[in-house]
């Protein structure tokens, strides 16, 4: 979706904007975009597999990114070069922070419970940091590997506590704050549920999926279950406001999230046969 994604934008600022897929060969990361900085490209968007190559090739880092040791994002400058951004947690951020508005709520006066503690996880951290999250609670199947992302957020003053997955809340000295669930694990595109403690639920002023769809996610649907009045969100409005974030950056103008989302949301529902 970015190539639709990024034409709306420059559409809605009358800029010129060419904003194409590029397909590197797996061993030619390096070369492709030394060939896109030849070409006067301003910068590229990156995903899988190349995310942590695209880190190793900058030469400037934001937080996201350093604490990821990944960068979706980067940023050719004319000295030749590079920056490299995270802009996932920020749009991520971005869109919590939206919604919670409506309940008159924050971020910053909520507590966060991340399912998974990949790469999509690593990479929200610091933007949860920036935006003042109460405290992060990580659950994984694999309770070590959660705890040892809690311990990295820690080191960079960030409360937080990790477990098994189906840990429940009283396992943790975690705050009265309101909760908001973020799955960042992968099981939505499988239309598998992560088995996490109702009382997680209970708890929740608002449940999360990074991934997205024209009809509500298998995670979705079971907070909905445990929870009828729970609100909930697929990750649309992540996806927009992380290219609003690259977008600032590379052209120094910000376009209208929301009416881009509004149209992607049309555009998925449209072409969802």
């Amino acid at each position: 979706m970015s190539p639709f994604i990024h034409r709306h934008f420059a559409q809605q600022l009358g800029l010129p904007l060419q904003y194409e897929r590029v397909l590197a060969p797996l061993h030619g990361f390096a070369q492709t975009v030394a060939a896109l900085k030849a070409a006067g490209v301003r910068g590229a968007n990156v995903t899988v597999p190349f995310k942590f190559e695209a880190f190793g090739l900058a030469s400037t880092h934001s937080e996201s990114a350093t604490f990821a040791q990944a960068a979706n994002t980067l940023k050719f400058l004319q000295d030749g070069q590079i920056v490299a951004d995270n802009t996932d947690g920020g749009g991520l951020c971005r869109d919590l922070d939206r919604q919670l508005k409506a309940m008159n709520l924050s971020l910053s006066v909520c507590q966060v419970l991340m399912i998974g503690a990949g790469g999509a996880a690593s990479g929200c951290v610091a933007a949860f940091h920036a935006h003042g999250v109460q405290h992060l609670t990580v659950l994984n199947r694999t309770s070590a590997k959660a705890r040892a992302l809690a311990e990295r957020a820690e080191a960079i003053d960030m409360p937080a506590a990790g477990g098994a997955l189906d840990s429940p809340p009283s396992q943790f000295e975690v705050p009265g704050a309101p909760v908001v669930i973020v799955n960042a694990s992968s099981s939505s595109l499988g239309g598998q549920v992560p088995d996490i403690h109702p009382d997680w639920y209970a708890r929740a002023v608002l449940a999360y999926d990074m991934m997205y769809s024209a009809e509500p996610t298998a995670f979705m649907r079971e907070a909905r279950r445990c929870k009828p009045d729970l609100p909930c969100s697929d990750g649309l409005g992540m996806l927009i406001f992380q290219a609003q974030l690259a977008f600032e950056a590379w052209i120094g103008q910000s376009p209208d999230a929301l009416a881009t989302l509004q149209a992607v949301r049309q555009h998925l529902l449209t072409n969802k046969g």
